[in-house]
């Protein structure tokens, strides 16, 4: 058995990689800067293609340097609240809309008429806010609906990674709460079905350390 983790950090400006032994010292680390496009001032996008190939390649590096055979496993952060449209090869069909991207007021104003903020907050764990990733797959929805139509899957970071790194269409609880939909007291999901068809498009949703050896490290070779 490997005696590294590999931990990756794929933020907004950089997608950072770090071994870490059993003692928790980093051992090797390395970075992939990510450019951030902004085509008006109140929105952030990325080329969902680039967080995969920065973390590659942060990977690699440190593979390189500590071996392969070291690796025992790896986690992914990650820029949560950040989602991409892609199809059923993982390829992006716009670029991802980041976390602080703020495009969908409308959206925001329109769910809370529907809904109530106070009773999102009070199901979903998480307050009124132009950063969760539901607000912002409605305005697709309503903005560009050819491309949400096409989509076989929306994407949140982490599970972009994840299917990249496995061809698993998986990400963990703790990222798919960026949407702002799971039901943090039941533990019900989805939930508030405003847009049921992107819904049912997400990937599917893991308790966070559930799997196995996938031969993740080998991938990002």
């Amino acid at each position: 058995m490997g005696d590294l983790v590999l931990a990756v950090d794929c933020s907004t400006t950089a997608s950072k990689a770090i071994a870490w032994d059993r003692e928790g010292r980093a051992v090797a680390d390395a970075r992939a800067p990510l450019e951030e496009i902004r085509p008006t001032p109140s929105e952030s996008e990325q080329v969902a293609e680039g967080w995969w190939d920065a973390t590659a390649q942060a990977l690699r590096e440190v593979v390189d340097a500590v071996g392969a055979d070291r690796v025992a496993g790896l986690c992914i952060t990650h820029q949560r609240e950040s989602y991409a449209p892609v199809d059923a090869e993982n390829r992006s069909l716009r670029n991802a809309i980041l976390w602080d991207d703020g495009r969908a007021g409308a959206q925001l104003a329109e769910l809370g008429e529907r809904f109530g903020h106070d009773e999102l907050h009070r199901r979903t764990g998480r307050g009124p806010s132009l950063t969760q990733a539901f607000r912002k797959l409605l305005w697709l929805v309503q903005n560009e609906p050819e491309v949400a139509e096409r989509a076989h899957r929306f994407m949140d970071a982490h599970g972009y990674l994840v299917q990249r790194l496995t061809g698993e269409w998986t990400t963990s609880l703790a990222s798919a709460d960026s949407f702002g939909l799971a039901d943090v007291a039941r533990d019900d999901r989805p939930l508030f079905p405003a847009v049921q068809g992107p819904l049912d498009r997400l990937a599917e949703i893991r308790a966070e350390g559930d799997g196995g050896d996938d031969g993740s490290a080998a991938a990002a070779r």
